[in-house]
């Protein structure tokens, strides 16, 4: 299989695999590759078109909301279309919000940060993957390092709290918990730092409101624990909904591609949060669809969460022009680089009773 598929071998590395996979791939399959469908969305039909990842929510409440009833053979069912059926043979990556504990539940985040124990945060972590990736679960959009100063707001009690220096720490501590010795293991799980960036900064703690950050609170208070999970190698990033300086937080090139990429060195992709792309055009910065996917993929973001601006538009743009085709070979290089990290080509599916 390996001389019909190169990427398929295992002892070249994770870079080099995805590097002779995107040179196999149409440009329709890239595309593919940028999109996150929920799971109650999911056909037959698009898991053999190809299907970057399946989020486990039903809508942006993540795992507060109905129907994300979901089983490790369930997913590995889909998997197996995706894999035997499809014309290349790549797995979707199955993302989740594992927060504070997976079957086991711990502490809210904000409630572990008062332990000042970056070993607690770690071992919690550490179980939770164990427990999810026995369940199908290959991604966790954890852990939440915004800096959060207002007890008015709801999401405060995911994060670490107030201080840039403990939500480093224990921003890294979770990190490596997740990720694990061996991200290729089948019991590790990549992390996604988010919320890419200032989202705690929401004027009147309410969510999705507007910031206002200067640049030396940018980069003094809510930049720093980001950097740290980057050299910590965390896998992926997830953009914030709010804008710093009128540029929404998907669409912010200055911070996701010269901060994040080219000045603290990330190699992972970005995702962004629900639905973002197409909330561009309700910041009043995107004048449609099409508009507001140029602008995210523009700036970096690599995966489209949950509202199909990217499949619906990017082959369009790069037909008029308007978008260079080397941008979407180099998001789905970075996505599937991280899925050949996490050894999703060598082991597709979960293994029964893996926990």
């Amino acid at each position: 299989m390996a001389a019909n598929r190169p990427w398929l071998t295992a002892s070249l590395a994770p870079e080099q695999r995805a590097e002779l996979l995107v040179e196999a791939m149409t440009l329709d399959e890239c595309i593919q590759q940028l999109d996150q469908t929920p799971l109650k969305q999911i056909t037959p039909e698009r898991l053999r078109a190809g299907v970057g990842s399946v989020i486990l929510a039903g809508s942006a409440t993540a795992g507060n909301d109905d129907g994300n009833g979901f089983t490790a053979d369930i997913l590995n069912d889909l998997q197996r279309i995706a894999v035997e059926e499809s014309r290349l043979g790549i797995p979707f990556i199955t993302g989740r919000d594992v927060i504070h504990g997976h079957l086991t539940v711990f502490p809210i985040p904000l409630g572990q940060a008062a332990s000042w124990n970056p070993d607690t945060v770690r071992s919690g972590c550490r179980a939770a993957a164990v427990e999810a990736s026995a369940d199908g679960v290959h991604w966790t959009f954890s852990p939440m390092i915004d800096v959060s100063r207002d007890p008015r707001w709801g999401r405060m009690a995911e994060s670490y709290g107030e201080s840039p220096y403990l939500n480093a720490v224990l921003g890294v501590a979770a990190v490596e918990g997740y990720q694990g010795d061996d991200l290729s293991a089948p019991d590790s799980i990549a992390a996604c730092a988010k919320h890419f960036v200032g989202y705690g900064a929401a004027e009147g703690g309410r969510d999705y409101n507007s910031t206002e950050i200067s640049a030396a609170t940018l980069y003094d208070v809510y930049l720093p624990p980001f950097e740290a999970v980057t050299h910590a190698q965390c896998q992926t990033f997830m953009t914030s909904f709010n804008e710093i300086g009128g540029i929404p937080s998907c669409a912010n090139e200055p911070l996701i591609d010269g901060v994040l990429r080219k000045k603290w060195g990330f190699d992972g992709f970005v995702v962004t949060d629900w639905a973002a792309v197409w909330e561009l055009i309700e910041h009043g910065v995107a004048a449609d669809r099409h508009h507001a996917s140029r602008q995210a993929l523009g700036a970096g973001s690599d995966m489209d969460m949950c509202d199909s601006c990217y499949v619906d538009t990017l082959a369009d743009l790069v037909a008029s022009s308007a978008v260079d085709e080397q941008q979407i070979r180099q998001a789905a290089r970075r996505i599937v680089t991280v899925k050949f990290r996490l050894g999703l080509f060598d082991r597709p599916y979960t293994a029964a009773g893996s926990v």
